[in-house]
């Protein structure tokens, strides 16, 4: 399962500006807003949803990857937004490493299945050094997105 099926090239942020995990959150929450998917009366709960998910346990991986989600029906349809930080920011990563990829992924409840296909495959995506080396490189959103278009 691609990821771009769900990311668009207007929900990729090249720079992350955040420098923590809530700062990390917010902005791609933000982004899913500007696109139409959270209503903005309902940002805080989104937002509010995701910290707790985070306070159970870290979605920081490892390999300076992090993938903040949570099942709610505040969405209708998958929705993902993804960030990069070139100097990486802490996200209390399971191997203690900074984050430097960060994929925010909502989903409404009853597409659990769904839900869990994109998340293993982002997670074989970004195993890949060589997909992580690229996107590091990357100088354009186009280019993120082609990366990430290539492959799965």
């Amino acid at each position: 399962m691609k990821v771009t099926k769900y990311l668009k090239p207007s929900q990729i942020n090249l720079e992350l500006k955040a420098q923590d995990k809530q700062a990390v959150i917010e902005s791609l929450v933000n982004i899913l807003v500007e696109k139409g998917d959270i209503p903005k009366e309902q940002v805080e709960e989104v937002i509010k949803a995701l910290l707790e998910r985070e306070a159970l346990t870290s979605t920081g991986l490892g390999y300076g990857v992090a993938f903040p989600h949570v099942k709610t029906n505040v969405v209708r349809e998958i929705s993902v937004a993804f960030g990069r930080s070139l100097k990486g920011i802490d996200f209390d990563a399971l191997d203690g490493n900074l984050v430097h990829f960060f994929f925010l992924i909502l989903a409404p409840i009853k597409k659990t299945e769904e839900y869990l296909k994109i998340l293993s495959s982002i997670s074989a995506l970004m195993k890949d050094e060589k997909i992580r080396s690229s996107l590091s490189g990357a100088q354009s959103v186009d280019e993120i997105f082609k990366i990430l278009d290539q492959t799965l």
